[in-house]
């Protein structure tokens, strides 16, 4: 019974709690429009420039050798040295190659006393075959008159023949001698520059880099013998794409940023044809060196295209979307997703195309925003 009793207050107590129990109902609250920073779209004159770094290198190089054989005699610079052009750097042994222009000297004047010698020979044979002519003449108008005997005037012709002949050997003797002459004459030049070869000149004002043969030293040609280089001017040697490449032309001047201060220098070379594994063209800008010094890392500001009247905006607000590029403009209290195309990036901003100048736009944290969401324009 006591059992039953506890049962039934249970129940009422469940039944009373039931009834009671408030109604549920979902409540919607509204969402806070988001804060905003706007700008606006710029319409200006912009040249965009594209910043190079490269290593600086002597303007002029040069690894000089010997174009003779023969042993070193004499080393009159050092690494450091300063020269001038055309002073003395090495030379090698010179004894045969002095001996060897004597030669062509002594052989050379033996080959024009030669043709000296054929000449003056030359010029009496054709006097005595000029009179051997006439004779040959007389004697043929008495053979006529039966004046003479037959046999005289062919000894005399015979004679003829013979002085006619050795005319003929004379004159080949002559202008075999001057072709002979000329080789001569080329030998003993040869010899000559060969004799000049055994002195390493320098081709410019410089310093020695470095010596790499000492007195004693036997050197071939192709051998390096010593490097020279030219401080006085400097090369900034860049690699850079294609589309800079292209807005380049010699001559054009320049800024240059070093470590001292910023200069000014001037494109003296640009490759074309890009290298094929990097794809990159070489471009060489020539500066003073002073205060500068080789293997110092330089910064060239290379212009590029001047665009007039561009549309600018921040880097900031653009959104990227599936290889698309958008842009939330401000109307009134919303905005509006527009598709934008991206012409080139200057620093923070952007030349696009695809929207007029002038209109409001929201500057930062795009990727938020979704189109005709409501904002406060800040």
């Amino acid at each position: 019974m006591r059992i039953l009793l506890i049962i039934s207050i249970s129940i009422i107590a469940i039944t009373a709690l039931l009834w009671t129990k408030p109604d549920t109902y979902a409540e919607l609250q509204s969402v806070s429009p988001s804060t905003v920073k706007v700008d606006v779209v710029k319409q200006i004159d912009i040249q965009p420039f594209a910043k190079a770094t490269g290593k600086l290198e002597p303007a002029r190089k040069a690894s000089l050798h010997f174009q003779v054989s023969g042993q070193i005699n004499e080393r009159l610079v050092e690494a450091g040295t300063r020269i001038k052009v055309k002073d003395k750097m090495l030379s090698v042994d010179s004894g045969d190659f002095i001996d060897a222009v004597e030669e062509s000297k002594a052989l050379l004047e033996i080959k024009r006393d030669t043709i000296k010698r054929d000449i003056r020979l030359l010029e009496l044979i054709k006097q005595e075959r000029e009179l051997q002519e006439e004779e040959v003449k007389r004697l043929k108008q008495l053979d006529r008159n039966s004046l003479t005997s037959k046999s005289n005037y062919d000894q005399a012709l015979q004679s003829l023949y013979r002085q006619q002949a050795e005319e003929t050997r004379l004159n080949h003797s002559v202008n075999l001698a001057r072709s002979e002459l000329k080789v001569e004459q080329a030998r003993l030049s040869k010899a000559k520059r060969n004799l000049e070869r055994t002195q390493l000149i320098s081709p410019f004002d410089g310093i020695i880099n470095t010596v790499y043969v000492e007195v004693g030293d036997y050197v071939s040609p192709g051998q390096t013998a010593l490097e020279i280089i030219q401080l006085d001017e400097l090369d900034l040697n860049l690699e850079i794409s294609g589309t800079t490449v292209s807005k380049l032309e010699l001559g054009q001047k320049i800024k240059v940023e070093t470590e001292k201060d910023n200069r000014e220098g001037e494109v003296i070379s640009i490759s074309l044809d890009p290298n094929s594994e990097t794809n990159t063209h070489t471009l060489k800008i020539r500066l003073a060196s002073n205060g500068l010094f080789s293997g110092q890392l330089a910064v060239a500001n290379l212009p590029g295209k001047l665009y007039e009247k561009a549309n600018v905006i921040p880097i900031s607000s653009i959104l990227y979307e599936d290889n698309l590029s958008y842009i939330f403009e401000v109307v009134d209290n919303y905005v509006v997703k527009k598709e934008i195309r991206l012409v080139e990036r200057f620093n923070d901003f952007q030349i696009i195309e695809g929207v007029e100048s002038g209109i409001r736009i929201v500057s930062k944290d795009v990727s938020s925003l979704t189109d005709g969401q409501v904002i406060i324009a800040n």
